[in-house]
């Protein structure tokens, strides 16, 4: 569904959007930020929690703990801890497409939906209710990397720059016209809860920007590029054995750093043996003659390009 947003004159009143997120980390930063630029936020949908032998209801409202305002957490760890202290309504929801749940997100008459990381595919009906339409957050530089950990797939093709988009969604996957872009620099050694604290924290940003140029009639909408397109999924047991031969000592180290207390097991294929690591301390670009040195549960391996210093578990 096209919308001409160049014609749209500024309100008086600020934007009023419903926030689709999770209580993992990187929803926070984007209704943090979109409260901090005073938009409107009428109502947290996060998804109903799975409770064995009882079937939930398609929303219900969440209600707020029996406890005064100073025996709330002092940081907000959550959105629903966050949106209790801002007085937002809170909704659980199991099935986005009952008549039920789009009859109640539609009384909010809100003018966006906005969304950083939600477990639930959207239904068109539900895509079709604001005005402006439904915005993702997704930590990469789309089209490249579509799917639901494309942060994964950052460290494992050893990309030195990934990045946040803020796109409007269709029924595809992450497949909807691009509003707003920001490149993010990967360092050696970042783990994969550092890289998403930071696309998250720009992403929020960018989102709460992004939202007013809708509002204001100053976004441009730029279709993706079919042909540049990449999608990932999660990744398989297999997706973590790296092989040294192939990749450089760099791109080793990253991957090692970047994902081994996120998944795993990680293991390094050294000559058909594997070895299953859980950390890598340091790389050099020099190549020697050996392929492998072992000091307890220390390992120096040669790589297509340089050594790669891991640390093995005990029983690796």
């Amino acid at each position: 569904m096209q919308r001409d947003m160049s014609n749209i004159m500024p309100p008086e009143r600020s934007p009023r959007v419903i926030f689709l997120g999770m209580q993992g980390n990187f929803s926070l930063p984007s209704l943090h930020a979109l409260l901090k630029q005073n938009i409107e936020v009428c109502a947290v949908v996060v998804p109903a929690p799975q409770v064995p032998g009882r079937e939930s209801l398609a929303i219900r409202r969440q209600e707020r703990p029996r406890l005064s305002r100073s025996v709330l957490p002092l940081l907000d760890a959550s959105i629903v801890e966050l949106a209790w202290r801002q007085n937002i309504p809170v909704w659980e929801v199991q099935h986005l497409s009952d008549v039920g749940t789009i009859s109640t997100l539609a009384a909010c008459e809100a003018d966006a939906i906005c969304v950083a990381c939600f477990s639930h595919r959207i239904p068109p009906a539900i895509l079709e209710l604001p005005r402006f339409g439904c915005l993702n957050v997704h930590p990469s530089l789309l089209p490249t990397n579509h799917g639901p950990v494309p942060l994964f797939w950052t460290f494992r093709e050893g990309d030195e720059q990934t990045g946040i988009t803020i796109h409007l969604m269709d029924e595809g996957i992450d497949s909807g016209d691009i509003l707003a872009q920001e490149p993010v620099h990967v360092p050696d050694g970042i783990s994969y809860a550092q890289l998403e604290a930071r696309c998250a924290v720009r992403g929020g940003e960018l989102l709460a920007r992004t939202v007013w140029d809708l509002y204001r009639g100053l976004a441009r909408r730029v279709p993706q590029e079919e042909t540049k397109s990449s999608y990932h999924p999660f990744p398989a047991a297999d997706d973590f054995v790296v092989h040294v031969s192939e990749w450089s000592a760099r791109h080793v180290y990253n991957f090692i750093c970047g994902v081994v207390h996120w998944g795993g097991p990680v293991k390094v294929d050294v000559g058909g043996e594997r070895f299953q690591v859980r950390g890598a301390t340091s790389y050099s670009h020099m190549n020697t003659k050996n392929t492998i040195e072992e000091t307890g549960h220390t390992l120096w391996v040669q790589c297509r390009k340089g050594w790669v210093r891991v640390v093995t578990t005990p029983h690796g």
